[in-house]
């Protein structure tokens, strides 16, 4: 394992405070900064300090928690408004500049579009002791990266207008349904999907 300092960017919304700081005491735990922006200070304009720790970081993680979906059923709010727009800069910002970018959904299932993405976890974060996100974040440690076809488990939307392609780190029986993180259409695992192991 690695010595030097590993950051990773949190993009969030700070209403899902339990989700945040399940998912910052698990990174804590194996020696990994996180970035979460209110607790940090940021000089206008907020958009260059975004970027600089940006830079820092090896991933962005998207933490989708129980108010961030619930926040979007009810769009009219003005938090969904002001936190969409952070969200959309912050992911359009990581896949410029080669990140890895993980949608995490904590317990939820994502209800908005995220038009780019190259890992999509459906465990909750505090799933078995945070055995997934400990192992994530040993990975980062050790200076390995998530891109696509990871450990064999890229997934392709197989809708037509979407497309997308994603590493799914998750388990689904035979039958069983995943919502495309981009399209938000329902992809149905006739044959389940387990994950490769090593």
């Amino acid at each position: 394992m690695s010595n030097r300092l590993v950051q990773i960017f949190e993009s969030h919304t700070k209403l899902d405070k339990a989700t945040c700081d399940k998912f910052d005491i698990a990174a804590a735990r194996e020696g990994i900064k996180v970035f979460r922006s209110e607790y940090e200070s940021i000089d206008p304009p907020a958009w260059e300090t975004i970027k600089r720790q940006m830079k820092r970081s090896v991933a962005l993680f998207l933490l989708v928690g129980p108010e961030l979906v619930k926040s979007q059923e009810q769009a009219v709010a003005k938090d969904w408004k002001f936190t969409q727009n952070w969200i959309a800069y912050e992911v359009g910002l990581a896949c410029a500049l080669g990140k890895d970018v993980w949608a995490t959904c904590d317990g939820v299932e994502i209800n908005f579009p995220v038009p780019y993405l190259n890992n999509y976890s459906l465990f909750d974060i505090q799933t078995n002791k945070f055995k997934f996100a400990r192992s994530v974040f040993r990975h980062y440690l050790d200076g390995k990266r998530y891109r696509l076809g990871f450990m064999k488990r890229n997934l392709s939307c197989p809708y037509e207008k979407c497309g997308a392609k994603f590493n799914l780190h998750a388990v689904r029986r035979k039958g069983e349904k995943v919502r495309c993180p981009t399209c938000l259409q329902e992809i149905i695992f006739h044959d389940g999907w387990l994950l490769p192991t090593k």
